[in-house]
């Protein structure tokens, strides 16, 4: 690819001439007076150089071995263009030449797709305290563009156009803004930035993330090329490869623990170990007081929290505890003692959501804070498995210590805090919390929504893990939330989540499960499991590195059909019907294939050429296929 001047404009076009993505611009969009809005990238004047090789701390080797690179330049803006056969990679720095403004937005890169577009994949974003992010509850919806229609997509927007190609629209780094792509039908394309309340002094240069485009001979198999770039490119260290195993205390018991629940669920875990290998035992939300920061509940707890991380140990498991670490109640003692540890309204108040203050960690004193808590609960305690939860919700706009952050710089800084505190061996898992922004320094990610107890809350959760299946093993192990396969005959007075699904139902979160391929932890009372549903959670095992992928992710609101991969000479693929009819599934096969479902055993005969079954609504087979010969 090449960067050129055409009519004016830097364009970006193929080495034969052909136009990729032309008429870019860059500017910001702002409020005037009587709400109307206004742009001040109207008369932009360009010029185009190639030059040497950037020097800006990533890895350009993402592009392949024949790399461009260019620099355009106008009044107000420069724009650095690395280019590769099928991926191109931008960045712009862009000053306000005019009086102070508060942007809605800023449009780091914009510009004319060459074709129409046809369909898109499209995040929704959560809004929380001023701010605009994409976590684990937002929306993915797979849109068709009707006629002058448009999406603005979270993060990155993947596509295929009239022609078939498929092409993708997003964000490569994730430094400096909170970020969308809005897309039109007719091609226009916009990368924008938020800067969630701050306003542009006159004079300012902002300097953009950097942005992609790239070309995929098919959509599907191209999105986990997307996340390879962005982990490569931004030299992300290589932390695990292996999903974690576990136990987690939460969709049983919620926040009614105590000590008795460990004693009972270690006791199970040792019973079942031969069969169930787990690895982690999660303590979940009640083992704290207050804002779940490391106050101690010695009434449910009387040893302390290093005492059960210490008998977690002598069981042979990875103790593992739960944190919500952004909140702090106002009329605690260490918002009352230290309130410039806090961020902080325009006017001088402390920033507040549902009661509480958020943590400033561009304080000395908030950062020392972090570094010791986080070396107390793994060097001193023990505990190395963290799910850090509810981060996305006490994020917030607001003045910072640091004059030049906002909250995504906040979020990124208590994350490397994290890690700087915590012993290196420690597994962190990020939970509904900005998904791009922080996978640099996480282990783990949710994905989806909270699972719960209902057959509604699977689909909702499934509709979203299947649609991310790319984010798994390259940015992250995916954490698709936990595992409950009990009926009433397995709760007692413990339970405070009465699962309401059918067996038929039990089976599809099984198969699904399977699918996902990242993490698994267990939610039931182990101890009042029967011998039948301890052998379906150890069919669930080894997870391996298999991760599902939906073959129907552009054809459905929510994928059914997930190729588990093979192993063994096996192939495994998930059929889900999700729908209120039942469905017929048709699934190509290697010749001659044996097929019989996973976790029953129930023999489907021999299929020659296509392995084709119907399935009544909520039901699901994972179907094993082994070639058999002539």
């Amino acid at each position: 690819m090449l960067l050129t001047i055409q009519n004016g404009r830097p364009a970006l076009v193929q080495e034969d001439g052909s136009v990729i993505f032309h008429s870019i611009y860059t500017g910001s969009r702002y409020w005037g007076t009587m709400y109307n809005v206004l742009k001040d990238y109207d008369s932009q004047h360009w010029t185009v150089r190639e030059t040497a090789a950037f020097n800006s701390g990533k890895d350009f080797s993402v592009l392949g071995r024949k790399v461009r690179y260019f620099v355009a330049e106008c009044e107000n803006s420069t724009l650095w263009a690395a280019l590769g056969t099928k991926d191109a990679l931008f960045r712009t720095e862009t000053r306000n030449t005019g009086a102070e403004k508060a942007p809605v937005d800023v449009i780091a890169l914009g510009g004319m797709y060459c074709q129409r577009i046809e369909r898109v994949i499209c995040n929704t974003f959560g809004e929380h305290n001023g701010l605009n992010l994409f976590d684990m509850n937002c929306r993915t919806n797979v849109k068709r563009f009707l006629e002058n229609d448009f999406a603005d997509s979270a993060v990155h927007l993947p596509a295929v156009d009239r022609e078939g190609q498929a092409v993708h629209f997003g964000f490569a780094s994730f430094d400096h803004y909170f970020s969308s792509v809005f897309a039109c039908e007719g091609g226009t394309v916009e990368y924008r930035h938020f800067l969630d309340g701050r306003k542009l002094p006159a004079g300012r240069t902002l300097c953009s993330d950097w942005m992609q485009l790239s070309f995929y001979s098919d959509l599907t198999a191209g999105l986990p090329e997307y996340a390879r770039l962005i982990h490569d490119f931004n030299r992300f260290p290589n932390r695990r490869t292996k999903a974690p195993t576990g136990f987690c205390s939460w969709y049983y018991y919620m926040d009614n623990i105590d000590e008795r629940m460990v004693y009972e669920n270690l006791a199970k875990c040792d019973e079942i170990h031969g069969r169930v290998s787990l690895e982690v035992f999660q303590i979940d939300a009640g083992w704290s007081s207050g804002n779940h920061n490391g106050e101690e509940n010695r009434t449910c707890f009387t040893r302390g929290m290093k005492f059960y991380a210490d008998l977690i140990c002598e069981h042979g498991y990875t103790p593992g505890i739960w944190l919500s670490p952004f909140n702090f109640e106002k009329d605690s003692s260490i918002v009352r003692e230290h309130s410039d540890w806090f961020v902080h309204t325009p006017s001088g108040s402390l920033a507040e959501s549902k009661n509480c203050c958020m943590l400033d960690v561009t304080h000395p004193g908030a950062k020392q804070y972090v570094r010791e808590l986080y070396h107390r609960l793994t060097w001193d305690w023990g505990y190395r498995y963290l799910k850090i939860d509810i981060v996305s919700e006490y994020m917030t706009a607001g003045v910072y210590h640091d004059p030049e952050a906002g909250a995504l710089q906040n979020l990124r800084e208590y994350f490397r805090l994290v890690r700087e505190g915590a012993h290196p061996d420690t597994y962190i898992l990020g939970c509904t919390c900005p998904i791009f922004e922080t996978a640099e320094f996480v282990d783990g990610m949710r994905i989806s929504v909270d699972i719960f107890e209902r057959w509604e809350s699977v689909i909702k959760a499934y509709n979203l893990i299947f649609k991310r299946y790319f984010m798994n093993r390259t940015l992250f192990i995916s954490d698709p939330d936990c595992l409950m396969i009990r009926g009433a005959e397995n709760e007692d007075g413990d339970c405070r989540r009465y699962c309401s699904r059918t067996v038929e139902e039990i089976h599809t979160f099984l198969v699904a499960m399977y699918a996902a391929g990242g993490s698994l932890f267990l939610s039931d009372k182990l101890p009042l499991m029967d011998d039948r549903q301890i052998d379906l959670y150890a069919r669930l095992l080894p997870i391996g590195d298999r991760v599902g992928v939906p073959t129907d992710l552009l054809d459905s609101y929510i994928p059914g059909v997930i190729e588990c991969g093979s192993s063994g000479g096996v192939r495994r693929v998930a059929l889900i019907n999700w729908g209120e009819r039942e469905r017929t599934f048709r699934i190509l096969t290697n010749g001659r294939c044996l097929a019989w479902e996973h976790f029953t055993d129930e023999g489907f005969g021999i299929h020659d050429g296509t392995y084709e079954t119907s399935l009544a609504p909520h039901c699901a087979q994972l179907v094993c296929l082994k070639n058999c010969g002539q």
